[in-house]
This record gives C-alpha cells, structure tokens and sequence, in this order.
C-alpha cells in the first residue's frame, strides 16, 4: 500500500471518492482522511452527482457538515458531502461513523486508486518500488480517463508508459535514443522536468537512460544538470571533440574535459559519445523518422557551434559530418588544396584535391544537386585534366591533335568537356578562398583554351581553302544530303537545330537525354563521333541558312522554309507529295505548350523529314542576366515535349546547331566590327583575328571576313555570350543521332559514353597483394559439373601463383583451371575472353573502380549495355558468388576486388 502524505490533490479526491462510488453508488457522506488542508473548491461533480467538500478538523465540525447536509431540503436528496478530516475513524465518534459510507474514514490509496483509474484487478508487484508514481498517475487523471488494462492487470510497462506521456509527452514506455533527443529538443521539456517531484527525478532518470542506453544516459545527465536544450548540441559537439581523426590532439582532449560541465562533471566516454554525436547526426538527417523543422535544424546547429567556440575548439569543426561550420571548413580545405595543386600541378597534389572533395561531398549539407557541389565536382575534374595534359600524364593530349579535323574532333572529344567544367565555375563561391581557387582554375584551363584556339584557328584557314565533307567533320550545309536525307531512307527523322548550341551544352544535355530512353549512335568503317563545321562568319544568317537550304547563302526564315521544303536530296527521301517541313521560333508554341501543327507533323507517319528551329540558347546569349543556368531537358520549355512526340513516333532525332558560342568571361571589347567577333576587312589585324577569304566564307558583301579566334575580345556591348568568330566553341558543332532505345539502323551502332577519362574519379594504385588463407564456408559446396580445385582444409592455403615471364596476369588467369569451369558453367551467358579481357585491363588500371559511363567510354560500349555484360562478366568471375566483381547501380560503379580474384583463380595480379 502506498499512503499519499501531505496534502490531498484534487485529483487525489476525486480518485478515492470515484473508488466509494463504485462500491456504493448511493453514497450521500464519504471521509478522507487528509494530513492537511488545502485550497480545495467548494463542491465539485463525480459520476454525475455535486458533492461539498468541507474541512472538519473535529468531530464537532462534522457533525455540523452532516446537519447542514441534512437541513438542505427535500429538493437536494441527490447532493453528497465529502469529508476531508486529519481525524481517524475512532476519533469522530459513533453518531458521525454512522451516517459516513461504509462507515469509515478512508486513508488515501495512491496505488489503490490506480488500481481503479485503469479498472484492473491486480497491479505488477514491481510498482510498489516507484511511490511517486501512484500519485503522479493520479493526478494527471484530470487530462482525461484511463484506458482499461487488458485482462484486469497493471503491468510495468503500461504504467510507465502512461506517466511518461502524461507527465513528459514522451509517447513510449521506453524511449529509444532518438526519441529522447527529439523530446529534449521542446520548448517545455525542462520545464515539465523540473515540475516532477523530486523524489521521482532520478529513477525516470534512470529509466530512460536504461531504455535508451548509453546516449539516452548522457542525454539525462543533461537534463539533470540543467541542459535539456542542449542534449543535441552537445552530441554534434561530441562528433568534433571525440571525433577519430582528432585523437592525440590536445585542444580536442582539453575540450572533452571541460565538456563535463554540461553533464554535472561526470566524464563522457569515448565509445558512448561517438554514439551520442552519430544518434544527434540522425536527428538532424532529413530522413530522420520524425524531421526537425529548418529553423530547429538551424537553431540546433548554430547553437553546437556557438558551444565550440566556448570550448575554444571551433577551428576543427570540420572533423563534423553535419555541422553546416563543418562543410565551410571542409571548402576552405579543399581551396587549400586547390591553391596548392594550381601552382603545382602533380599526381600527389591531384590526390590531395581528390581527398579534399571527397570530403565535402560526405558533408550531410553537401547537397549533390546544388550548384556549389556541382563547381566543387566541375573544379576536380579540371585539375585531373591538366594533370592528364601534362608531358607526362597518361591521358591523350589534345596537343597531340594536327590539322584541322583532327584539332575538331579533338575539342568535341575533351574541349567541349573542359569548357563544360570551367564555364559550371563561373559565379564563384561563398567562400573568397574558394572562389578564388575557382578563377585560378578558370585562368589556367583559358590559357590552354587560348593556345588551342589559335592553333585551330590556324588550321581552320588552311582548310578552309580547300573544305572537304566527312562524317567525322561535315559542314553545315552538306547535313542535309549527306547525313539527313540517308537517314530517312531508313526512318522518319527530326532535326532538331538548336540556333548557337555550343559543343560543351550538348555534351551537358546528352546525360539527360541517356536518361530519357534516347541511344546515340555512330557509323563508319572506324566509327567516331561525327561533328559539324559552321560556315564563316558563324552567325544565323549565314550557318542557320546555309544548314537548312544545304548551300552557302545568306538569308532569314523565308529562305530557309523555301529551300529546305525544296531539297532534291530530302524530297527524293520523302513521301511523294508531302515535302520536307521546318518550324521556327514563332510556330513551335501556343497557349498548350508545344503547338499542334508541330505534333502532328512529328506523329504523321507520312511526314518523312521534320525540322525545328529551337532558339532558346542563342536567346539566352542576348541577354545580360547573372543568372546562373542548367542545360537540361526540364529547363527548356518545349524541348522535352518535342522529345517526347518524337519518340512515340520511333523517328530518329539529329541534334546540330548552326553554330555555336563563347561565354562572356571577362572579355574586352576592341573596336567596332559589324558583329560581336566578326567584321569586313579594313585596317590591320590585331593579334586576336585572322583573315578569311573564299571557300566557305559568305556575306552579303563578298566573300572575306576578319574573326576573333581569342575567346576574350569582342565588339560589340557586354552579353551573355557571343558567336561570329573562330574559336573551337563557335565553329564545331555537334552532329549526333538518336534513336528511342532498342531502335536500329542499318549501317549504325550504339555509341559508347562520349566522356573522356579524367571526367571520372582516378583510383589510386592497388597495394601489393599480402598472401592471405582463403576463407571457407561451413558447407562444402554442392557438387558441379566441371569440378574445381579444391584446398586443402587442414593445410596451408595454395599459393598464389606469379605468371611466368613474359605471360600476362589476364593471360594467365584465363588460362587457370578455374576461369575455365568457370566459363564452362556459364555457358552461353559467358562473355568472350577477349570482353573480359578489356574489362579487367580497364577496372586494373584505375585501382579497381570506375563509373558505369567511365567503363563504356574504356570498353567502347554503350553505357546502357554495361550493367548487362558486367552481370555476365560476374558468372565467370565470382566463384561461388565471392565479390570479385561488383555492380552497384545505386552508386553506379563497377569495383574489382583484385585481391579476392587472386585468392580464387590463384593467380598474381598486377
């Protein structure tokens, strides 16, 4: 029995009357017995009936209540008395004992009166341990009833779990962590702590600690001490204070000490404040079960910062994988880094780039999609491609590229990529440090865009002379008898002509168009990727005209309409009486979107060769906005439902542009030409123009024209981005074909993943193989057709054998008894030696990994049929489904544990 003391609570009285009450529903007089009195109301209402409540310190006192209970009419018979007296039964004497129900004056049950509240029968013998708890439940009866016990019994857990959420508003009987973080986190959760009675503070506290472990331990050493609201700030900061890389660091020991005077000097240990700082990490992670809100996230977060500036350990708060002060570090260090490898630029320097971008993009607050990200992603891949364009890097230089055609495919191949990177860095960062890493990176990556322009500006003269149509260097104005009207020989084709699409914006929608179900396909004897050539000046009214009426001419739309609806070439491919069509700007949309003319002429099985004249790039270089822009699918109004249309229509898609562009990067005007970067010939050249004359020139004054091959100068106002000149950006266009997936022509194939190897990360050399025993599993394996070589169980492992001399390692495995049983058991599904060959050679050479589209690019295989060879590859390399080769799709990457295929094939890997 546990007997309230002090004075009655309301609710204390309510629950025992409600007790009497039902045992004796027509009680008119109940006694409680009360040690003192209190600030009770005059009367309240139980089970439908009002009763007084009187204070009678004697007997005199009662029988005065119970006279004037009785004197109160025929009218109130309903009306009861409660007696609250300090007295017991025998001192009020017999006449007063009489007229009490059950003749009695009832002692205060805390336990008893739970008993009722919750209608159970029996109570778990182990509340009797917690005192204060009968009383809390009974009090907190008034924010409503009980549910009734299930099978007449009061176990532990119910009853905690009821005092938890009436008294905390913690919704569970035992806690885990992450829900005691989260209720530290409420604007009342000290405050409903320090209400509790003293005496029930250090058994809830070890309670929950018990329930919720070692972190649910800290985190009520923090509430004691007086901290709740920092129970998830002090966790963030145990991530920086214990973090792993900061062992043996004296501020960071120092740190710990003083920590404990959050947590009532008591020590935190290691183990248990890393767990601490990982379950606050979660509690903050946007996939938390229950998410905080961004201004508690930010609350949380800058007041963990605020306490590392108080533990005067601030400067490492980038050990924190979630502290936004962490992430701002991490950038400062990789702009250290940066700033390093840029002066000089090396393999050791790259790696300490790589590690640096590494770790900011494991930050919690390094959004992937964000802009920041994707310059940090752009800035890395720059420094592996200069490391690849030094004398002696691995990479193929674009130094290598002579003449004309060869410097053309050259730009597309890696130029279009590294003007892609450079320009993605244009804007900066928050950070000076960084942001002045990214103008060094720009600068360097512009030098050699500067060499390489002058150069192909150079050859662009030569060829010009004597111009020659290829595929893998066309000019415009022979795409439509050369590539377009061949194609629709086969199927019907939609050009799509996106006025000053430069080579790198392509390359940036490509990935979306992968994604989107589109295949792009190559042809020839030595397939490569085809490129256009603007005609010169490369302006609209000379390439755009030229292209679509498939000669050298100046002109607008009219013409264009005219002469392409009239080429002999795309006429005799078309279906007779329905000519070749082309829409521009003004008739592609309407209030719906993408017009219905422009559909139906996309889904009419009659219409052979549709063009479309998209502008919105070359609109956008018109302008002077500071608005940064993705080149994707989404981003361009119209363009995906003109994708769409034509995939439902199975026509094949050639994205060209007439010409391309360069971006305005701190460009400076020179004089006035009759163009951003072109004009007639008078005056003397300065360095940064050349003169063109003949071949494929044509201006509505002759046939000679002064460019800009330097990217920086131009004529006219400051813009977004200007063409007319002879740089690589604004000559090479691209020239692709796209097929809706599983789509096929004759004559052509599947490309691979256009990008070149630095795009990707470069894997650090694989370590030396230590011999190691093999694994065994505790059942043998099932029996197989081709039996393989079994080890020894009881002895040493086999050793793993070196090739002999002047064999090669793939050579070797391929000809080991396993690869064979291996390639006999997969029978059909086996690649062929010379697939896998290629595969290994291409995982090795980067330490084991690379990306699903940096393996395509290596194996020269379309990126959607990799996932398929590897998983083929995978019969034949993992033994007995051991590791050796893995697909994660999720990530996208391909990884050979090299090791592991030594151990199985018995074979030395190098």
């Amino acid at each position: 029995m546990t007997v309230v003391a002090g004075p009655l609570s309301l609710p204390q009285i309510e629950a025992q009357a409600l007790a009497v009450l039902d045992r004796a529903s027509d009680a008119r007089v109940i006694a409680i017995q009360a040690k003192a009195k209190a600030a009770w109301p005059e009367s309240i209402t139980l089970a439908g009936r009002a009763f007084q409540l009187r204070w009678c310190e004697s007997p005199l006192m009662a029988r005065e209540a119970l006279s004037a209970l009785e004197e109160s009419g025929d009218g109130q018979e309903a009306r009861g008395l409660i007696l609250l007296t300090p007295m017991a039964s025998r001192d009020l004497g017999g006449d007063v004992i009489a007229r009490l129900a059950r003749t009695q004056v009832f002692q205060p049950d805390a336990w008893g009166m739970v008993q009722q509240l919750f209608k159970a029968r029996e109570i778990d013998a182990r509340l009797s341990r917690f005192r204060w708890m009968a009383q809390l439940l009974v009090e907190r009866a008034s924010m409503g009833a009980y549910p009734p016990v299930p099978n007449g019994f009061l176990d532990l857990d119910t009853a905690w779990r009821h005092t938890l959420s009436r008294c905390l508003a913690l919704e569970a009987s035992r806690p885990d962590a992450a829900m005691l973080l989260n209720w530290s986190l409420g604007t009342d959760s000290a405050g409903v702590f320090a209400d509790l009675p003293d005496a029930a503070k250090p058994q809830i506290s070890a309670w929950l600690g018990d329930s919720a472990g070692a972190v649910g331990t800290l985190v009520m050493r923090c509430v004691v001490a007086g901290n709740t609201q920092d129970a998830v700030p002090l966790g963030l900061v145990c991530g920086v204070v214990l973090s792993p890389q900061g062992e043996g660091v004296h501020e960071l020991a120092a740190a710990a000490i003083r920590l404990e005077r959050f947590m009532g000097d008591k020590r935190i240990g290691i183990a248990d404040g890393r767990l601490w700082a990982a379950d606050a990490a979660k509690l903050l992670s946007a996939n938390a079960l229950t998410p905080l809100t961004p201004a508690l996230r930010h609350g949380v977060n800058e007041r963990a910062e605020a306490l590392l500036r108080d533990l005067h350990v601030d400067a490492y708060a980038h050990l924190s994988d979630v502290l936004p002060l962490g992430l701002e570090q991490r950038l400062g260090l990789l702009a250290e880094a940066l700033k390093a490898f840029i002066a000089d630029p090396s393999a050791a320097l790259l790696q300490s780039v790589e590690r640096a971008a590494s770790s900011v993009s494991t930050h919690a607050y390094a959004d992937a999609a964000s802009t920041r990200m994707l310059r940090v992603k752009m800035a890395v891949r720059l420094c592996r491609w200069m490391v690849t364009e030094r004398p002696d890097g691995k990479g193929r230089s674009t130094r290598a590229a002579t003449g004309f055609a060869a410097l053309a495919q050259a730009y597309a191949r890696e130029g279009a990529f590294v003007d892609w990177a450079r320009f993605k860095l244009i804007g900066g960062d928050d950070l000076p440090g960084l942001s002045a890493a990214f103008v060094s990176l720009r600068d360097a990556a512009r030098r050699k865009a500067e060499e390489f322009n002058a150069a192909f500006a150079q050859a662009l003269q030569v060829w010009n002379r004597e111009p020659r149509a290829e595929p893998a260097c066309m000019p415009v104005e022979a795409v439509n008898e050369r590539l377009i009207a061949p194609l629709a020989q086969q199927a019907p084709v939609l050009l799509l002509v996106a006025d000053g699409l430069s080579y790198s914006i392509f390359r940036e929608l490509g990935e979306d168009l992968e994604a989107l179900g589109w295949d792009e396909h190559i042809v020839g004897p030595t397939p490569t990727f085809a490129v256009g050539v603007a005609a010169l000046p490369t302006i609209t009214e000379v390439s755009r005209t030229s292209l679509l009426s498939g000669r050298l001419v100046v002109g607008a739309a009219a013409q264009e309409k005219q002469a392409f609806s009239s080429h002999s070439a795309l006429v005799a491919a078309s279906r007779a009486g329905v000519a070749p069509v082309v829409f521009h700007k003004g008739e592609l949309s309407d209030s719906e979107g993408l017009s219905s003319q422009v559909r139906d002429a996309i889904a009419s099985p009659q219409q052979q060769v549709v063009a479309v004249v998209y502008n919105a790039v070359d609109d956008h270089l018109s302008g002077s906005n500071q608005i940064h822009v993705r080149w994707t699918v989404d981003d361009l109004r119209l363009l995906g439902p003109l994708l769409s249309e034509a995939r439902r229509a199975r026509r094949v898609v050639v994205i060209t542009a007439d010409h391309g562009h360069v971006i305005d990067d701190g460009t400076v005007q020179r004089g006035h030409g009759d163009g951003d970067r072109w004009r007639l010939p008078s005056g003397p050249l300065d360095g940064s123009e050349l003169l063109f004359e003949g071949g494929r020139v044509k201006t509505a004054a002759g046939d000679a024209v002064v460019c800009s091959w330097s990217e920086g100068v131009r004529h006219g106002a400051k813009k977004n981005g200007y063409h007319g000149g002879v740089s690589a950006q604004e000559v090479v266009v691209p020239l692709s074909v796209f097929t809706p997936r599983n789509m096929t022509l004759k004559g052509w194939q599947v490309a691979a993943a256009p990008q070149p190897d630095w795009w990707s990360p470069l894997e650090a050399a694989a370590q030396p193989l230590a011999p190691e025993v093999p694994a065994f599993s505790r059942k043998p394996p099932r029996p197989k057709p081709v039996a393989l070589p079994q080890p020894d169980l009881f002895g040493a492992a086999d050793p793993v054998a070196p090739p002999a001399p002047g064999v090669h390692w793939i050579d070797a495995l391929q000809a080991s008894p396993a690869y064979m049983a291996q390639k006999a058991l997969a029978a059909r599904v086996a690649p062929a030696d010379a697939d896998v060959r290629a595969l290994l050679d291409a995982l090795a050479a980067r330490g084991g990994k690379l990306s699903k589209a940096a393996l395509a690019q290596r194996l020269g295989m379309p990126a959607m049929r990799i996932s398929g060879f590897v998983n083929a590859a995978k019969r034949v390399l993992n033994v007995d489904q051991a590791a050796v080769l893995v697909l994660d799709e999720t990530a996208g990457t391909v990884e050979l544990n090299k090791e592991l295929l030594a151990r199985q094939f018995r074979v030395m890997v190098r």
